[in-house]
């Protein structure tokens, strides 16, 4: 019998449809540190007060490659304050300690500002999956780190549903590598062949869980890329279809 169940939370829980502009305000935000601190570090590139916004976006896009570098190669996330580092690099600039600390705290807690809308009716299936089973979330992180997402969650009524929150920030370890499943049901009381894990992404989610010896339910409601290439015992388009789904998943210890 399914005892545990184990979800995302980008495009799982959470639809974000704002994050072009959380982009354009920490372009804005990043750009104005570096005029008010008015010091290059090199004298490789203008001063920051000659920098233009759309160089600062530029370097903030070489500050995503890195992180993605990182996360596929390392199978691990970034934290801010080292993504900053890269966009820093990227311009060939430094920031005064002070500042540093003060954009990485505005890029963690942005998302609060500009957060991203709970998928349709994910609360109501969660409280629902909640009596009947062990929940946890299992989310890589990115500029927002852990404590930031428990807002989120506890915001929108989702926190008391779930056993254990585990987000790679904290465990400097990410999706797919095994041992973040593994973790997550060693604080569940579950083994992997009575657990399910549901997601929106074929690399990390899907054969992520699966390799863990989980059954695996592709989320694909808010994003549907990788639906033509998943291995998941199920597909499920809408939240509210969730529960009753998790009756149809045969896992090896059921």
């Amino acid at each position: 019998m399914l005892q545990a169940v184990t979800l995302d939370f980008w495009n799982t829980l959470f639809a974000d449809h704002r994050e072009r502009e959380r982009e354009r305000q920490r372009a804005e935000r990043l750009h104005a540190e570096l005029v008010k601190s008015g010091r290059p570090a090199t004298g490789r590139i203008p001063p920051p007060r000659d920098l233009t916004e759309a160089a600062v976006a530029d370097a903030l896009s070489a500050g995503y490659d890195y992180f993605d570098r990182v996360w596929h190669d390392e199978r691990r996330t970034p934290p801010a304050s080292e993504i900053l580092d890269a966009t820093l690099a990227a311009l060939g600039v430094r920031l005064p300690d002070d500042a540093f600390a003060r954009t990485v705290d505005s890029f963690e807690r942005l998302i609060l500002e500009v957060p991203p809308e709970p998928v349709p009716g994910v609360v109501d299936a969660l409280m629902a999956m909640a009596e009947r089973y062990k929940l946890a979330v299992i989310s890589d992180t990115g500029y927002s780190p852990g404590d930031v997402l428990r807002g989120l969650l506890k915001r929108h009524g989702m926190l008391d549903a779930f056993s254990y929150l585990f987000f790679s920030n904290e465990h400097g370890m990410s999706k797919p590598d095994v041992r973040v499943f593994t973790h997550t049901l060693a604080h569940l009381g579950a083994r992997a062949g009575e657990a399910a894990h549901v997601g929106d992404m074929q690399r990390t989610d899907i054969a992520g869980a699966q390799a863990a010896g989980m059954a695996a339910i592709h989320f694909v409601g808010v994003d549907d890329r990788d639906v033509g290439q998943s291995t998941a015992d199920l597909i499920v388009r809408h939240f509210d279809e969730l529960p009753t789904a998790l009756g149809d998943i045969h896992c090896a210890g059921c």
